[in-house]
């Protein structure tokens, strides 16, 4: 379990509200039979994360509770990706 008195970037905060609106997202899409609004969402927190990704280290980071962190954040942005991608009907590959 991560140390959860690590200090997050505005960056980090930003993804972890992002991934807290998936089910927003989901519950309005069925609502307005709009399935648009998931394959924006998938994309929009597939380009935040890749931003990230770009500039933080993951691996590298010395500081192991905000590594451990960001792994987890990792994790869970990899598995909302696939379950939107999943509601559209599209596979994703175990790796890229």
């Amino acid at each position: 379990k991560p140390d959860t008195s690590v200090l997050l970037s505005e960056k980090e905060k930003g993804l972890v509200q992002l991934l807290a609106d998936f089910a927003n997202i989901v519950k309005q899409a069925g609502e307005e039979y709009n399935i648009s609004l998931i394959a924006n969402y998938v994309y929009d927190l597939a380009k935040e994360y890749n931003q990230f990704y770009h500039d933080f280290p993951i691996l590298r980071e010395e500081n192991t509770a905000l590594r451990d962190f960001r792994l987890l954040l990792s994790k869970n942005i990899a598995s909302i990706i696939k379950r939107g991608m999943s509601l559209l009907g599209i596979e994703v590959p175990e790796r890229m």
